[in-house]
């Protein structure tokens, strides 16, 4: 998957121009960059939701049906009970994953069962993230992209989401992409890195 001669301008200021990146297949992309560098709009732009600022051409990028975006913000009701959200990424996705794949019986178990009747406004940014990273993970896509997923959360929890997002390439075979601020997280994960 590549993108060629990407661009990004607001206004007067240029924050992409005639950019070329490569994906890799085999390793989780991670997209750094300085605040206000423009990395979720990249993430907009290659998830076919935007913004109009940005240009340039999609080479092998899945159809947009074929995506999934997990943003940093949550955009489902607060008083969703955790149940109700991963039994609604269920009927979406591929409940099998649960059992077929390492660590996620564990975390379905170990994790997830002690707030299974919280409603998610009531959690904290960390296990709101874990929720939703286990809920995308039970999709069944081509491409998984998210932004900023360990955002907020604590050591343990930002090692589970890290496998979680890492078993989609090693274990099922996708093309993952995401960016973090913290590096230091990923030492442990094979990625591939992408500088913007």
């Amino acid at each position: 998957m590549k993108i060629k001669n990407y661009g990004l301008r607001y206004g007067d200021r240029i924050l992409a121009n005639h950019l070329d990146i490569e994906f890799s297949n085999d390793l989780v992309n991670v997209i750094v960059g300085a605040n206000g560098a423009g990395k979720t709009t990249l993430l907009d732009f290659i998830a076919g939701v935007g913004p109009a600022a940005a240009s340039g051409e999609k080479i092998d990028v899945p159809d947009q049906r074929d995506v999934t975006y997990q943003l940093q913000h949550i955009h489902f009701f607060t008083t969703l009970r955790v149940g109700q959200i991963i039994a609604m990424y269920r009927q979406l996705g591929n409940s099998d994953v649960e059992n077929q794949i390492s660590g996620f019986e564990a975390i379905k178990n170990d994790v997830l069962a002690k707030i299974w009747q919280v409603e998610i406004g009531q959690l904290s940014g960390g296990e709101r993230q874990m929720v939703l990273t286990y809920g995308q993970c039970l999709l069944e896509r081509n491409l998984y992209i998210f932004d900023e997923p360990t955002s907020g959360v604590d050591v343990d929890n930002t090692k589970i989401i890290l496998n979680m997002i890492a078993s989609l390439v090693k274990e099922r075979h996708k093309q993952v992409i995401m960016t973090t601020h913290h590096l230091e997280q990923l030492s442990d994960f094979p990625v591939h890195m992408i500088k913007i």
